[in-house]
């Protein structure tokens, strides 16, 4: 979908719920895993840039045959109100794809909790999230660890999905303790979420980051990379 109106059905203050808001929006603009909104308040004339939301926690629900309800992970504008009606555009980017069979999911991130990565959470049997940061309720299936952990759980993993900070990316071999070469049996995929105000429509630059091997631009070719094409 190109621009549509999505409402402000629920703030999500308690822990447990892993998101910030609950929208409520057409069901053609469901995002995938890893693909975004923008969505910005049009009688706000001070925000010239539109928020990006990331589905969060877990499946949406259906409210009728056209609305659905989705958590979505912030930041969020201080002026945003319950019930208040939003302009939003997408979903954007590329998501996730994990291959068929993924049975044993690893999902990690930096710098944030892991509430972006959750929506995949339900494609495997047996997940378990890195993280650092403070989590709220989970299913019995899944088991929480540090992100110290996660370099040894890697020849269990399947597949391994990871929420790294731009800056970090010329860290990603260290960080998933490779000191030499790194396995070509890895297989996964990384979300890089710079700033992408243009949200694709101008490759404006504002999103770009280096990498091992070029620079790439979140908004042209993610923001969900291949995790072959940020390792040296």
């Amino acid at each position: 979908m190109s621009h549509y109106t999505v409402r402000l059905s629920a703030l999500l203050l308690e822990p447990y719920q892993n998101a910030a808001v609950r929208l409520q929006l057409p069901l053609a603009a469901l995002p995938r895993p890893g693909q975004y909104l923008q969505v910005h308040d049009p009688a706000d004339s001070q925000s010239a840039i539109a928020s990006q939301l990331f589905a969060a926690g877990w499946q949406p629900s259906s409210i009728s045959e056209d609305i659905a309800e989705l958590n979505v992970a912030g930041p969020l504008p201080p002026s945003w109100q319950l019930g208040q009606p939003l302009q939003a555009r997408g979903p954007l980017g590329r998501g996730f794809s994990l291959p068929l069979h993924t049975r044993r999911l690893a999902l990690a991130a930096w710098g944030r909790n892991a509430a972006r990565l959750l929506p995949l959470a339900e494609t495997a049997a047996e997940v378990a999230v890195f993280c650092d940061e403070s989590l709220g309720e989970l299913p019995s299936h899944i088991e929480v660890q540090p992100l110290a952990a996660l370099p040894a759980a890697l020849a269990w993993a399947d597949f391994v999905a990871l929420d790294l900070p731009p800056a970090l990316t010329e860290d990603l071999p260290s960080l998933l303790g490779f000191k030499e070469r790194v396995p070509k049996t890895l297989s996964g995929q990384v979300l890089i979420t710079p700033s992408m105000p243009c949200g694709g429509l101008a490759q404006c630059g504002v999103c770009s980051f280096a990498t091992a091997r070029r620079t790439q631009l979140a908004c042209a070719n993610g923001p969900v990379f291949e995790l072959g094409q940020l390792l040296a």
